[in-house]
C-alpha cells in the first residue's frame, strides 16, 4: 500500500528495501489541494485483498531502487488487520520486498487505513493518522486510487498491468476531483503494461 511515512518509519522501510514505485523520487509535489480527500463510501476488504499492480504513483525517495513490476499483495489477518507485501524488480534484476501491516481507521467503511512498515517484536507500530485513503474504487474491484491526506503520495492500482482508456479516464477524474495534480504522477513500468513516463 502506497503511504506517507514518518521519518522513523521511512528509515526502517528503506533499510528493509521498501518498494511502491518505479521512478526516481523528487523532493516536492505541486498538488492542487482543494480540501480533505474524499474516501469511497466503503471497501469490502475481502474483495480488496489479493494482488495489485501499481500503474502510476507520485515518486518517493524510498522507491528509487525499483525499476519495474511494482506490485502489492494484501492478505486479511486473523486479528482483522491487513498484511501488506510490496515487491518490485530492481535494475540488477533482483526482487526487492518489504512487508507491513494496515489497520482500518474508519470501520466498518474501511476506506481509510494506517499502514506501518515498522515492527518491534510482534507489535506493529502505527504512527500518525490514516496514510492510505481509498478515494477511487472500480465497482468490480479492477482498479483503485489511493491517496494520502497531505497529498504527498498517491497510487493508482490495478488487477492487470495496465488500464484501458475508459478506466484511465475514471482514475484521472478521481485524482483531479481529490485535489491532485496529475503531473505529479509517473506511470510505473510494468511487463505487459505501459512504459515509465508522465501521467498527465
Amino acid at each position: 500500500m502506497g503511504v506517507r511515512r514518518t521519518t522513523t518509519a521511512l528509515v526502517a522501510a528503506l533499510t528493509a528495501a521498501t518498494v511502491l514505485g518505479a521512478t526516481p523520487a523528487h523532493a516536492a509535489t505541486t498538488s492542487v489541494d482543494t480540501g480533505p480527500l474524499r474516501p469511497v463510501a466503503a471497501v469490502d476488504v475481502d474483495r480488496y485483498a489479493g494482488d495489485w499492480y501499481q500503474v502510476a504513483a507520485i515518486p518517493q525517495w524510498f522507491e528509487i531502487q525499483c525499476f519495474k513490476n511494482v506490485k502489492a499483495r494484501y492478505d486479511i489477518q486473523p486479528d482483522g488487520t491487513v498484511g501488506v507485501r510490496n515487491t518490485c524488480r530492481t535494475i540488477l534484476g533482483t526482487t526487492s520486498t518489504v512487508t507491513g501491516r494496515a489497520r482500518s481507521e474508519n470501520p466498518p467503511a474501511d476506506s481509510a487505513l494506517t499502514v506501518s512498515f515498522l515492527r518491534l517484536g510482534d507489535r506493529w507500530i502505527y504512527l500518525g493518522g490514516p496514510n492510505y485513503v481509498v478515494i477511487g474504487l472500480d465497482p468490480e474491484y479492477r482498479w483503485a486510487v489511493v491517496g494520502d491526506p497531505d497529498r504527498s503520495s498517491g497510487f493508482v492500482l490495478s488487477r492487470q498491468p495496465a488500464l484501458d482508456a475508459a478506466q484511465l479516464a475514471d482514475v484521472r477524474a478521481t485524482l483531479t476531483d481529490n485535489g491532485y495534480d496529475l503531473c505529479d504522477f509517473r506511470t510505473t513500468r510494468q511487463d505487459g503494461g505501459a512504459r515509465a513516463g508522465a501521467f498527465c
